[in-house]
């Protein structure tokens, strides 16, 4: 399994470069990986507000913009998230919207506890595929 970084670079079709490297360092709110055709968002922020949301989805984006030929599937880990705001619920919506578009299924793992309850009283699981976290 990879990760993904960007790194500054030559810039093609107004995208930048992306490369396969480490991105734990680069960024305490997410981390992602490519395998198998499947874009995982890892969010590793324990509380998903305004800051992490704009650093989360702008990461994503970005990797869904480079390599939207290539991934056959997204999916948002939500396993270390135990509380998210209501920009946070908003992202992981256009997220999907926005995989979709590209016509990649998008699903959400690891979604328990309190955050559980909040996505189903607001019917936003029935948005995506649920599924338990996968052990590692």
């Amino acid at each position: 399994m990879q990760s993904l970084e960007t790194r500054p670079g030559t810039r093609e079709h107004g995208v930048p470069e992306m490369k396969m490297q480490d991105q734990g360092r680069m960024s305490p709110y997410v981390r992602m990986s490519l395998n198998d055709g499947t874009l995982t968002v890892h969010m590793t922020a324990r509380c998903v507000g305004e800051r992490e949301v704009s650093i989360i989805a702008s990461a994503a984006q970005r990797a869904l913009q480079h390599h939207g030929a290539s991934i056959r599937r997204l999916v948002l880990d939500v396993g270390s998230v135990e509380m998210m705001k209501s920009i946070g619920l908003g992202m992981c919506i256009d997220l999907r919207n926005r995989a979709g578009a590209f016509g990649i299924p998008t699903s959400l793992e690891g979604l328990s506890g309190r955050l559980e309850v909040l996505f189903g009283m607001l019917k936003i699981d029935r948005l995506f595929q649920v599924h338990a976290h996968q052990a590692a």
